[in-house]
């Protein structure tokens, strides 16, 4: 039953078109979009059923009509679940100019803001509404992060399926939505390059480059060699080639939505400005091997976050592997954190000497100092929260700056 009230309303929101805020609003309402359990249900007998289908698909029809113009405010049908303001699950990770590092919540709907004091902000989601204030809004699985030169915060809101964008004043808009015009779905990784355009990486295999103009074009993937990939996380070079980590092939386990088995290379793709296209690490063969070698004969297991250093070293956050690891102008590739064991332990110890649980976004500073998320685990449901911690390049000494119990301002 809840399949069927699903599919019709899907069919009648396509029938006229409606915000798409308001679109995830509605379909996040039913039963089937929820993680949670269930508890007991309804059941219709089939002219009941046929009633209520017809009634919810005109409600819907007409407030997506009386909203788009103007004349409903927006009421979430069902105010999605705001959990405690603490970090739950780290994801995506941004360091500003000034010397602020962004990190996403995952599972907590949120993003933080580390101010370079050490106090620790509530930056955007948290809230039920749409665009607007960005504290109160509602953030929907963000993930990676980006920051232009001007300081906005672009945010990969994943299952919501949009690219958000925070400006300098707090207020947060939509930039990209899921669906037409670039059929950009499943959010993953986003990056912006040199001219300012937006690129946009989704589960289901698609790059898109999205203009100041509003164009979008798609990056040609065809002659990228088999395994078929999983694009997630983004990262520019200096020299403007785009670096794009191709995920392994249980990054898109979900309890809500069956695995996708739709590709998964454990990769380091690079794309020229003349998007050419060439595999810089990894096999095709998700695993761990060939630290000390070229980093292109080097197994990886669900790479995430990608960054450089201020002398062109890339950095990569080697999930699976409980790892970062660093590729040199040479293409050798070695460890800087972790021990390949998953875990918490080396506070104000070598980083290679600790162990990391699922590091995923990255970011490093002008200073040298490398911020990473440390999610306690690959999984929807953490029996303890994660940390973002900081390896300093100087030192490879790693420190702890968050985790579930640090304060934070609201």
């Amino acid at each position: 039953m809840e399949e069927l009230i699903r599919d019709q309303i899907h069919s009648a929101l396509e029938v006229e078109p409606t915000p798409a805020h308001l679109r995830a609003h509605v379909m996040a309402s039913l039963p089937v979009a929820s993680r949670s359990n269930a508890g007991p249900t309804l059941r219709l007998s089939g002219q009941w059923a046929a009633g209520f289908v017809a009634a919810f698909l005109a409600l819907a029809i007409i407030t997506g009509l009386l909203y788009s113009r103007g004349l409903l405010p927006l009421v979430p049908v069902r105010p999605p679940t705001v959990p405690p303001v603490g970090l739950i699950s780290p994801e995506g990770v941004a360091v500003a100019p000034d010397g602020s590092v962004f990190v996403s919540d995952f599972l907590g709907d949120r993003v933080f803001r580390l101010k370079p004091d050490g106090k620790v902000v509530l930056f955007a989601g948290g809230g039920v509404a749409g665009d607007g204030p960005a504290t109160k809004a509602w953030l929907n699985h963000p993930g990676e992060l980006a920051i232009d030169p001007a300081g906005n915060l672009y945010v990969a809101d994943a299952t919501g399926g949009t690219i958000r964008r925070v400006d300098d004043r707090g207020l947060i808009s939509t930039l990209v939505a899921a669906g037409a015009p670039f059929h950009v779905y499943g959010m993953a990784g986003v990056a912006l390059d040199g001219s300012g355009a937006v690129w946009v990486s989704a589960f289901y295999g698609s790059i898109t480059r999205i203009d100041q103009n509003g164009d979008g074009s798609f990056l040609d993937t065809s002659a990228l060699p088999s395994p078929r990939w999983l694009p997630g996380y983004m990262a520019f070079d200096s020299a403007g080639n785009l670096y794009i980590s191709d995920r392994s092939p249980g990054a898109t386990d979900n309890p809500t939505y069956p695995q996708n088995p739709i590709g998964g290379g454990c990769r380091i793709v690079r794309v020229t400005p003349e998007r050419k296209l060439s595999v810089i690490a990894g096999t095709g063969v998700c695993g761990f091997s060939g630290d000390g070698g070229p980093a292109a004969s080097a197994q990886l297991n669900d790479p995430g976050g990608i960054a450089f250093d201020a002398a062109g070293n890339l950095y990569v956050a080697d999930a699976n592997n409980h790892r970062v690891r660093r590729i040199d102008d040479n293409g050798i590739i070695t460890t800087v954190a972790g021990t390949g064991i998953a875990g918490y332990s080396g506070d104000s110890r070598p980083a290679t000497e600790t162990q990391l649980e699922y590091p995923f976004g990255i970011g490093i500073t002008s200073a040298g100092l490398l911020y990473f998320a440390d999610a306690s685990c690959s999984c929807w449901n953490p029996s303890a929260p994660g940390r973002v911690r900081v390896v300093n390049l100087s030192t490879g000494k790693i420190t702890t700056v968050m985790d579930g119990h640090t304060p934070v301002q609201t």
